[in-house]
């Protein structure tokens, strides 16, 4: 008898683990594990950022890094304005890269860190609706580096760092994680 409560019971494990499996993945049904973006926007155009700042041609590396970024992420469609859902329209307002840290010593103060701040203010217009999805996102990122530095905090990372932080941001305003 003992032998066969054991089989009862351990079968009856089995059943409340199968239950409770089958529960987790029926209370899942109504979750996503993908993503939704705003307005079911499936396809976006990235045509280039303007400059609102003094230095030359920044609009180029951040749009085509912005390109790059949904590319990689994969969760929208990067296409020409006529087959787009919605196009990403905006200016970089700021781009600074100010001493941050000093080292004082007796003949010097000498900036040994640096901040590079970039701005941008950003709008996702809905193509076909023309309506804006959302507007005026003011986007403000920065990276601190080193001139000398033996680190991987150089100039090149901290610019790399700033141009994810953009995307990231971009991404964040327009896909919604479910």
């Amino acid at each position: 008898m003992n032998a066969g409560g054991i089989v009862l019971q351990g079968y009856g494990i089995r059943a409340w683990l199968l239950l409770l499996v089958f529960l987790l993945a029926a209370s899942c049904g109504y979750y996503s594990t993908g993503s939704r973006t705003a307005g079911d926007i499936k396809k976006i155009a990235v045509p280039f950022l303007e400059n609102e700042t003094p230095e030359p041609e920044i609009e180029i590396g951040i749009t085509q890094k912005i390109i790059d970024g949904l590319v990689k992420d994969n969760t929208l469609k990067v296409v020409s304005e006529s087959d787009a859902d919605a196009i990403l329209e905006g200016s970089i307002v700021e781009y600074r890269n100010v001493p941050y840290i000093f080292n004082t010593t007796q003949e010097e103060v000498r900036a040994e860190q640096y901040r590079l701040i970039i701005g941008l203010n950003v709008s996702l217009l809905g193509a076909k609706s023309n309506t804006y999805v959302w507007r005026d996102k003011n986007i403000k990122v920065h990276a601190d580096y080193y001139l000398e530095t033996t680190t991987d905090q150089t100039f090149e990372n901290a610019l790399e760092n700033v141009y994810n932080d953009i995307v990231e941001s971009i991404l964040g305003a327009t896909v919604q994680e479910w």
